[in-house]
């Protein structure tokens, strides 16, 4: 064996351990103070802050408390007439302060808040006791804070919050509804029909029917010259005034070539710019009064006696009323058997539960028919177009079996008052090829073929249309002969 001993033999030492660190008892008095003097040399951290907006705001809706004046009433609020009981509502907060918090965002990129639903008329309140005795309770407020959504958010919150105290008049609900329908369109990229924008309103909290929304448009597009006396129109005065005014434009037309814009360019808006430089004086304002005016400047116009025009007016009035009368519809029954699920099912006209498939959904645009749809698909798309531009198109039932592929479903007692859609409602019945004793005709009137013929008439050119596909499918064979009276509809056999 060699003389070399083997590690594993030689005698171990332990190993000798690292000097362990002075505990803190340890530490002398003096070695505390070098380290602490060490520590205050240490610089501040570098600001990362720097890309991080200037007024960032809470994500969450949350208490805020803010300066006053950092806070500003929303210009576009719906309702233009000051408070009258501006005075009572000041002196209550001068002795109790705003018990309720208002509600406050911020647009993004601004340095100030605005108020978000309601409470300008309190802001604004406050703001002038904190400017007239810079008392501090009136310096600052704990408001609720609501992160941005959108304009057309704020002005409904407005157009609600003021409805809901009755404090609007017909006129700032109007320019109020205009103004959101205006900035809908502008979110959205595409302008809004009466339906859609119905169905946009009620997603938003408000509650306002077409018909409704139809008159706040004509008194916003048609009434605007009567300037300081237009905030006293009323609904009643724009019911009593449109379809006046709309008969007049009717007559004229039959008479002389004139469009509508022209009408109420040259007659009808010098006649509103008259009471409205008299308003200032009589503070009065009378829609008949403004009727008659502009009948006296249209007959003026046209070179006839004011009783003969008066008298025609009057007998177009009586057509539309018998129309109305007419249009009462007899409901149309629906065909005994259903189509297999696939296909467009048919509710009957007394059922209270429709399918959706059933209904024709509206449509906001005539629309450009693909080339290749054929000529029943055309057909549907334009009733499609016209029955929503008139209002009705939740009446119109599409099924095979009819003989242009739809048929009519009584309308609702509420619209049992309204000529426009009774007449529409009408002459889609006409054509339809489901007809029956009960189905009132149209009359061929001067006041109904001057509609017809307006080519400036939207939902005119949609009829002809429709007219136009009738008659050429029945010229080509595509479609059944439509029913006459004496061959029984579907269902009624």
């Amino acid at each position: 064996m060699s003389g070399r001993a083997l590690e594993s033999d030689l005698p171990t030492r332990p190993a000798e351990a690292p000097p362990s660190a002075p505990s803190a008892r340890q530490v002398s008095i003096e070695e505390r103070r070098r380290l602490v003097a060490e520590s205050l040399q240490v610089g501040n951290p570098g600001n990362r802050a720097r890309d991080l907006p200037a007024h960032a705001d809470p994500r969450l809706e949350c208490q805020v408390e803010l300066a006053v004046d950092d806070i500003r009433p929303y210009e576009n609020n719906p309702r233009r007439a000051g408070n009258a009981r501006f005075a009572d509502i000041k002196e209550s907060i001068r002795a109790s302060g705003i018990r309720n918090p208002l509600t406050v965002t911020r647009r993004p990129g601004e340095t100030h808040f605005i108020v978000e639903a309601g409470g300008n008329t309190r802001l604004m309140a406050i703001q002038q006791l904190w400017a007239e005795t810079r008392d501090p309770r009136f310096r600052k407020l704990v408001v609720l804070f609501r992160p941005w959504r959108s304009e057309s958010h704020v002005l409904s919150s407005h157009l609600i919050e003021n409805e809901q105290r009755g404090e609007m008049t017909f006129w700032d609900k109007a320019t109020g509804v205009v103004a959101l329908k205006s900035r809908l369109e502008a979110e959205k990229g595409h302008a809004l029909s009466l339906r859609q924008l119905e169905g946009e309103l009620t997603g938003l909290g408000l509650s306002v029917n077409t018909a409704t929304l139809a008159h706040y448009l004509f008194a916003t597009e048609r009434l605007r010259t009567l300037g300081e006396s237009a905030p006293e129109l009323s609904g009643l005065d724009v019911k009593t005034m449109q379809p006046r005014l709309n008969a007049m434009k009717r007559h004229a037309q039959s008479r002389a070539s004139q469009t509508e814009e022209d009408l109420y360019a040259s007659i009808f808006e010098p006649v509103f710019r008259q009471f409205a430089d008299e308003y200032p004086q009589t503070r009065s304002f009378s829609a008949a009064a403004v009727c008659e005016a502009c009948e006296e400047a249209l007959a003026r116009q046209l070179g006839e006696p004011v009783a003969r025009l008066r008298h025609a007016l009057d007998s177009s009035s009586r057509f539309l009323r018998a129309g109305a009368e007419l249009c009462v519809p007899t409901p149309l029954a629906a065909p005994a058997t259903r189509a297999a699920p696939d296909d467009a099912s048919v509710s009957t006209a007394n059922s209270s539960h429709s399918h959706p498939g059933d209904r024709l959904q509206p449509r906001t645009a005539r629309p450009a028919i693909p080339s290749g749809h054929s000529m029943a698909e055309q057909l549907i798309e334009q009733v499609r177009v016209f029955a929503d531009m008139a209002g009705i198109a939740d009446c119109v039932r599409l099924h095979p079996a009819a003989p242009l592929g739809y048929y009519l479903e009584a309308l609702p007692i509420a619209d049992l008052g309204a000529p426009a859609r009774q007449c529409a409602w009408c002459l889609l019945a006409g054509i339809s090829g489901r007809q029956d004793d009960a189905t009132p005709t149209q009359p061929l009137d001067a006041t109904f073929l001057c509609w017809l013929v307006d080519a400036d008439d939207e939902e005119a050119s949609a009829f002809w249309n429709i007219l136009s596909l009738v008659r050429e499918s029945r010229g080509a064979g595509r479609r059944p002969p439509v029913a006459n009276n004496s061959t029984p509809a579907p269902g009624h056999a």
